[in-house]
């Protein structure tokens, strides 16, 4: 039976020849590969080093958000050893500085509105000082070190106004004490006069009257005794003799 038309026979070409066992370079065509980019990639490499851009500076913000973070802590930590001494303890100090404050709305509670607003931040102040000697003065010396550094002119009148107040203080304490001196002279006179023309002997009887008063001082300050233990003086309580042979009176045997 005679094969159809147009078909092709197992190991023939096409137009009958038997094919060969091995290839030929008419078999094997040369294969060109043409590279035809995509256009997403400029959009996908452009976008992902924004990406990067973005990643990499908030990484670095974060690195000196940190660094910051730690400096000032550090810095706060430095501070605070200064104003805290480490020979005085906070504790019971600080809390008798806070019963004062607290004590300070206590007693102005049924005052003005100024007043109960005052008193405590004066009662705290003032006790502080008292209960955390040490603490206080380096509270005081790191506040003024911070007004000498940011306010300078503002430092220089306040320390003006402080050294001329401690000044008047100073002065009004010194005329108190020569005030004291001239009324204590001045009545020992007028009291030395009034002996001479009275012939009474006042000063005795101040002086007795002092004495009086001291005595009874040392009354009340007497204490009580009580007995812890006992002296015992030894005594002979009887005599005991022998006869006593003298060596004269001796005889030989």
């Amino acid at each position: 039976m005679a094969a159809a038309e147009g078909s092709v026979r197992p190991g023939r070409n096409i137009s009958g020849d038997k094919l060969p066992i091995y290839p030929t370079p008419e078999s094997n065509p040369t294969i060109t590969l043409i590279e035809k980019p995509n256009p997403l990639v400029p959009y996908i490499a452009q976008s992902r080093e924004a990406v990067t851009g973005v990643l990499t500076d908030v990484r670095g913000y974060l690195q000196s958000g940190v660094g910051s973070w730690i400096g000032f802590e550090r810095r706060v930590e430095k501070e605070v050893k200064s104003i805290l001494p480490a020979d005085e303890s906070l504790n019971p100090g600080l809390i008798y500085v806070l019963i004062s404050g607290l004590s300070g709305s206590v007693l102005t509670r049924t005052r003005s509105l100024p007043i109960r607003f005052l008193a405590p931040p004066v009662f705290t102040l003032a006790a502080a000082p008292y209960f955390l000697p040490k603490t206080s003065h380096n509270i005081r010396k790191y506040l003024s070190d911070l007004e000498d550094k940011n306010f300078p002119e503002f430092a220089a009148r306040h320390d003006k106004f402080v050294n001329t107040g401690i000044a008047h203080t100073q002065m009004t304490l010194n005329r108190f004490r020569d005030a004291t001196e001239d009324l204590k002279e001045w009545s020992e006179k007028s009291l030395n006069t009034l002996e001479n023309k009275s012939g009474l002997q006042i000063s005795n009887v101040i002086s007795h009257n002092q004495v009086q008063k001291s005595l009874e001082q040392l009354k009340e300050r007497k204490t009580s005794y009580e007995t812890v233990g006992y002296v015992v003086e030894q005594k002979p309580v009887a005599e005991v003799v022998v006869p006593v042979e003298k060596e004269g009176e001796k005889k030989l045997v």
